[in-house]
C-alpha cells in the first residue's frame, strides 16, 4: 500500500508538532479495531435514518483524539454531518452558560465532507432551504399541471 505524498507530508508533520494528523489516519491506526466496529455499526444506524451519541473517556495519551478523528474522517467519507467538542469545566452538559457554550461549540465545530474544518452550519441551512424551494416549486409545478389536466378533462366530458 502507497500513501499519496500529500497525506505522508500531512502525517509527518503532525507528528513533529506533537498533534494528530487530520489526514492518513488509517495508515497509522493499530489496535482499535472492536472500538472502531462498534462506531462504523452507530454509522450505519444513522444512515438508516437512527441517531447514536458516544463519549470516548480515557487518560492523557491512551490515544483519546487520535481515535476521534479516525472515526470523524470515516464519517465524513460516508457524507456523515459530525458534530465534536471537549467537555471542559467551560463546557459542560448541564449548568449556569456552560450548556449554552458546549451547544455553540458543537455548532461551531460542525464538520461535513465539503466543510470538514468546521463552520458547516450556514451551508447545511442554505441546501436545506435550497432543496424545499426546489420541491415546493415541484409540488406548484405539478399542482398547476394536474389543475390543468383535470380542468382539461372536464371540459372533455362536459
Amino acid at each position: 500500500m502507497s500513501i499519496k505524498p500529500r497525506e505522508r507530508t500531512a502525517i509527518l508533520q503532525s507528528f513533529s508538532a506533537g498533534v494528530v494528523p487530520r489526514v492518513g489516519l488509517h495508515h497509522i491506526q493499530v489496535g482499535r479495531k472492536r472500538e472502531l466496529e462498534a462506531l462504523l455499526g452507530d454509522m450505519g444506524r444513522v444512515e438508516d435514518g437512527g441517531a447514536a451519541i458516544r463519549f470516548v473517556i480515557g487518560r492523557f495519551g491512551s490515544g483519546k483524539s487520535f481515535f476521534l478523528n479516525l472515526i470523524r474522517t470515516v464519517a465524513l467519507e460516508r457524507w456523515l454531518v459530525v458534530l465534536q467538542a471537549d467537555v471542559t469545566i467551560d463546557r459542560r452538559l448541564h449548568g449556569n452558560g456552560a450548556a449554552l457554550a458546549m451547544y455553540t461549540e458543537l455548532l461551531n465545530n460542525m464538520a461535513t465532507r465539503a466543510k470538514p474544518e468546521g463552520g458547516a452550519l450556514s451551508g447545511l441551512i442554505e441546501r436545506f432551504v435550497t432543496d424545499i424551494h426546489g420541491e415546493a416549486a415541484a409540488n406548484a409545478a405539478a399542482g398547476v399541471l394536474e389543475a390543468a389536466v383535470l380542468n382539461g378533462c372536464n371540459r372533455c366530458w362536459t
